[in-house]
C-alpha cells in the first residue's frame, strides 16, 4: 500500500487535476467533513466496486483513498478491494482526513457540531424489543417478551438514568412450531413454577448507576450498568455491560446477560431445591438481552 503524505497529494493534484480524491468513508460523515472536491463511495457498503465504477470507470485513472486516519483501516480495505478489481493507480493518504485538516488543508462539509443530548427519551415500543433464552441439559427454548414502556436518561450525551416496565403477560416463544406445544411451554412458564404471571403481570427494572467504560468503541459495551429488577415480587440488584450509542435520528441502548431465576423465587428444575431432579433439572440461568430505540424528538 502506498501512503503519500498530504503535502505530497496537494502538490500532485495541482499538477494533474485528472487525479480522483475518493473519500471511503460512510455519506453521513462525508456529508458533515471531507477534502475540498473529493468524491465518495463507502467501502462498507456491498456495493462499493460497483459505485467506484461508475464514479471511476477508467481504472487507469489515478486514484488517492483516504479514510479517518490510520489508526483504522477502511483506506486499507478500500486499497485491498480497489487493487484486486483491476484499478491499477492507487495511492492512500497518510493519516487520513485527520492529518489533511490539522494541516489546514481545505475541507468542505456542514460539521460536525451537535448538541449534547440532555433529557428523558422514551423508547418507541414497535422498534423495541426484549428476549429470553431458557435452558437444561439437552434443550433450550427462546422468545420474546413485551415491553410497556422504557426510558432512557442522559446528561450531556452521557447515561445517568433509565427504567423501564416489562409485560410478563405478553410472554411468547418463538422456537417450538407446533402451536399447542408452544403454548403448553407458556402456560407452564405462566404458573407459579416460574414467573406466576396471574398475581405479578409486570417486571421493573430501574437504573442505579451507569458506568462509563475506558477506552470503549462502538460495537462493544460502553457502560456498566447497575439497577434493581423486581420479579414476581422480589427485587434484587443486577449488573450488566451495556452498548449506549446514538445517531441524529435516535439513541439506544442494548444488553445481554444472564440472571439467576432462583433469586427471584422461580425454582422448578432447580438443583439448587430440589434433589434427585434427573432429566427435570432446568438451568437455573436464564438469558436476558434487549434493545431499546429512543427516537430524539
Amino acid at each position: 500500500m502506498n501512503l503519500v503524505d498530504p503535502s505530497t497529494i496537494r502538490e500532485h493534484y495541482s499538477k494533474n487535476p485528472s487525479r480522483v480524491i475518493l473519500d471511503v468513508l460512510p455519506d453521513e460523515i462525508f456529508e458533515k467533513r471531507h477534502i475540498k472536491d473529493a468524491v465518495n463511495a463507502c467501502v462498507y457498503e456491498i456495493d462499493f466496486i460497483e459505485k467506484v465504477t461508475t464514479l471511476i470507470p477508467d481504472q487507469n485513472r489515478e486514484i488517492v483513498i483516504y479514510g479517518q486516519n490510520d489508526q483504522f483501516e477502511a483506506a486499507l480495505l478500500a486499497f485491498e478491494k480497489l487493487q484486486s478489481n483491476g484499478w491499477t493507480h492507487v495511492d492512500v493518504l497518510k493519516g487520513g482526513i485527520e492529518n489533511w485538516d490539522s494541516l489546514g488543508y481545505p475541507i468542505e462539509g456542514n460539521g460536525f457540531q451537535a448538541d449534547p443530548l440532555n433529557g428523558v427519551f422514551e423508547a418507541s415500543i414497535e422498534k423495541s424489543s426484549v428476549r429470553w433464552v431458557g435452558r437444561n441439559l439437552l434443550n433450550q427454548h427462546n422468545g420474546v417478551v413485551g415491553l410497556e414502556k422504557a426510558t432512557l436518561k442522559l446528561e450531556n450525551d452521557q447515561l445517568v438514568g433509565g427504567a423501564a416496565v416489562i409485560d410478563m403477560t405478553r410472554i411468547e416463544c418463538e422456537d417450538i412450531e407446533d402451536p399447542s406445544m408452544a403454548q403448553m411451554l407458556i402456560g407452564h412458564l405462566r404458573t407459579d413454577d416460574f414467573f406466576l404471571v396471574e398475581k405479578y403481570p409486570a417486571a421493573d427494572f430501574e437504573l442505579l448507576s451507569a458506568e462509563a467504560i475506558p477506552e470503549s468503541h462502538p460495537g462493544v459495551p460502553n457502560y456498566n450498568i447497575e439497577g434493581s429488577f423486581t420479579l414476581r415480587g422480589h427485587t434484587q440488584q443486577i449488573r450488566f455491560p451495556a452498548t449506549l450509542g446514538k445517531n441524529d435520528a435516535v439513541v439506544a441502548l442494548q444488553a445481554s446477560f444472564d440472571i439467576d431465576r432462583v433469586l427471584w423465587n422461580s425454582k422448578y428444575g432447580s438443583a439448587k431445591i430440589y434433589e434427585a431432579l434427573g432429566k427435570h433439572v432446568v438451568n437455573d440461568l436464564i438469558s436476558i438481552s434487549f434493545q431499546l430505540i429512543a427516537p430524539i424528538k
